[in-house]
């Protein structure tokens, strides 16, 4: 894949390692057209998030760009170069762009330690969740996580007056924690494999923490990326 080949309009993610906080060093952009025609290595984006962060960042910043394009990931670096007369960020690309298979991703496993705490239906679609206090109803290990949900496979049973509804706490990394509300869809005796003896599946609620789920979506494809490259 080259830069000329992007699509007018190809939704990109793109992160700051160097940020201080996760918060501002993940940016969603838009790619708008090429910048040097004729090197072909560098084009012009659409960020208002990156553009107020412009003289934070710096030139010389290496950010981690990847965007989908039918059954694939690409993911390249890149650096700001300047701006152009609108007022739209030019990126120079600085590493080849590499092409990731997603269906090879669809059959990772992540594996997360995983907090279930039971929570009233009424109280599942709060705007914002703490721990609770007590214990909790389950806890173990998931056998995937995804923007959408969690299975676990293990061998103890989950119980709690409060069924199907639950608080999950996780992280995916030190940056990448989270306290989401949660619904059973899928409970089996006869799991997948041989890791254990009860198969739930979850399925996250986002009703009213539309953000929680965009920033779960891009700590996933982080993950992803970094399992890749070691």
């Amino acid at each position: 894949m080259v830069l000329r080949l992007i699509k007018r309009g190809t939704q990109l993610s793109i992160i700051d390692r160097s940020a201080q906080d996760e918060d501002s060093g993940v940016y969603e952009a838009l790619f708008h057209d090429m910048h040097d025609v004729v090197k072909g290595t560098s084009f012009i984006i659409q960020c208002s998030k990156l553009n107020r962060n412009y003289d934070k960042i710096g030139p010389n910043a290496v950010l981690e760009i990847s965007y989908v394009e039918g059954p694939s990931i690409y993911k390249f670096t890149g650096r700001i170069a300047g701006k152009t007369y609108t007022d739209m960020l030019i990126i120079e690309q600085l590493s080849e762009i590499e092409e990731l298979n997603r269906r090879i991703y669809q059959r990772d496993e992540i594996r997360v330690e995983v907090k279930i705490f039971g929570i009233p239906e009424g109280e599942i679609n709060s705007e914002k969740f703490v721990i609770p206090s007590l214990k909790p109803t389950l806890s173990d290990v998931s056998f995937d996580v995804s923007a959408g949900g969690m299975c676990i496979i293990t061998n103890a049973a989950l119980k709690s007056e409060h069924d199907p509804y639950y608080i999950m706490e996780f992280s995916l990394s030190e940056k990448d924690q989270f306290l989401l509300p949660a619904k059973i869809v899928r409970r089996s005796n006869h799991p997948r494999t041989k890791i254990g003896r009860h198969d739930y599946g979850f399925q996250f609620i986002f009703d009213n923490l539309p953000n929680e789920k965009s920033r779960l979506t891009k700590a996933i494809l982080s993950k992803k990326l970094s399992f890749y490259s070691r």
